[in-house]
């Protein structure tokens, strides 16, 4: 018998192991949600300064003074989401080849062979449960909430509050790139003339200057043809604040980093996940635009951990393993409670602006 026919590589020594690529990201996460919050109960309270833009009565120096309500807060209060990851790794695996072994095997023991599968399945755990978190935080910036369902609960829509003014879907010619939209110059001037529009909203709810703008592959290469864009590419400003925009193409996982315009820096993101149907989606939804900040004041929370061996603490990352007698069997288990929050939720934009052509 061949090797070819004996072994799935066309060489009896392995060279090199080809770890997965497929692995999550965090741009969003690490972007928009840098806070982490534990918290001790099931729920997570997040206070909020309401913060109105009032003034100061004028009143005579003759009477008293007006009495002036004070500065009002509310508390938002919110329940996690519960994971629960387990598994029930082949137990044939510690006798065979490891991933990467010689062919034959001989260079780990069964041990070793073991806690080597075990790191494997833990990784690649930790590995979904960050990408359940990127999921949200894509949920939570282009529609303002988050809905979670799962076995042995209901469909629950966790919604935030975003203003209705900062989601919007554009249509017909109002969309990014249209040719009947096109000036003498052949440029279209409605992104540029957009942005501007939606900047002024968000610093109207909220009072945040947006840093960021995200784009996809469509809703980049409109507004890189736009009027008033093409300018920050042949002649870009010099220096901290000036425009300097790369038009070249540039493809990575998450996002890549496209230059600035304005007081924006420019993103173009990709990344995908599997949905429970097992059709792989795009995080983003290609033709949308998402424009946010810091100021956001984006925050991963998590909730306690509904498990006596952790003492009922809030983790974000609870994993445990056990020994099933007979049949003997090693189980794993990933314990998390997290929920992805947009804290001043107005400091937050999405707005579809052209139909999808990547998938």
């Amino acid at each position: 018998m061949s090797a070819t026919t004996t072994f799935p590589f066309s060489t009896t020594d392995l060279i090199q192991v080809v770890p997965t690529l497929k692995r999550s990201q965090k741009f969003l996460l690490d972007t928009f949600f840098p806070n982490i919050k534990m918290s001790e109960t099931e729920f997570v309270a997040i206070d909020i300064d309401v913060g109105l833009r009032r003034m100061s009565p004028f009143v005579s120096p003759l009477i008293g003074g007006k009495l002036v309500e004070s500065r009002r807060y509310q508390t938002n209060i919110y329940k996690p989401a519960y994971i629960k990851d387990k598994r029930a790794p082949d137990l044939r695996k510690p006798v065979m080849r490891q991933i990467g072994e010689r062919i034959g095997g001989g260079d780990m023991t069964g041990a070793e062979r073991e806690m080597a599968n075990i790191n494997f399945e833990m990784a690649d755990q930790i590995d979904m449960l960050d990408r359940r978190l990127e999921w949200m935080a894509a949920q939570a910036l282009t529609a303002g909430r988050v809905t979670v369902q799962g076995e042995g609960f209901p469909t629950e829509l966790i919604d935030f509050g975003r203003d209705p003014s900062l989601t919007i879907a554009k249509a017909g010619n109002a969309q990014w790139g249209v040719t009947a939209n096109f000036d003498g110059d052949g440029r279209d001037p409605i992104p540029t003339q957009d942005i501007e529009l939606w900047q002024h909203q968000i610093l109207k709810l909220s009072g945040a200057q947006v840093t960021d703008i995200v784009f996809t592959t469509s809703s980049w290469t409109a507004f890189l043809n736009a009027k008033g864009v093409q300018g920050a590419i042949y002649y870009p400003k010099l220096g901290t604040d000036g425009n300097t925009l790369d038009p070249g193409a540039q493809i990575a996982t998450g996002a890549v980093y496209k230059g600035r315009w304005g007081q924006y820096n420019l993103w173009v993101y990709n990344d995908w996940y599997i949905d429970d149907d097992g059709v792989e989606q795009p995080m983003l939804v290609d033709g949308t635009v998402i424009m946010s900040g810091p100021q956001l004041l984006g925050t991963r929370a998590f909730g306690q951990i509904l498990d006596p061996a952790f003492n009922y603490a809030a983790l974000p990352y609870a994993p445990k393993t056990w020994v099933e007698n007979d049949p003997a069997q090693r189980i794993l288990l990933m314990q998390a409670s997290p929920l992805v929050i947009p804290t001043r939720v107005n400091a937050s934009f999405c707005a579809s602006v052209c139909a999808p052509k990547v998938s």
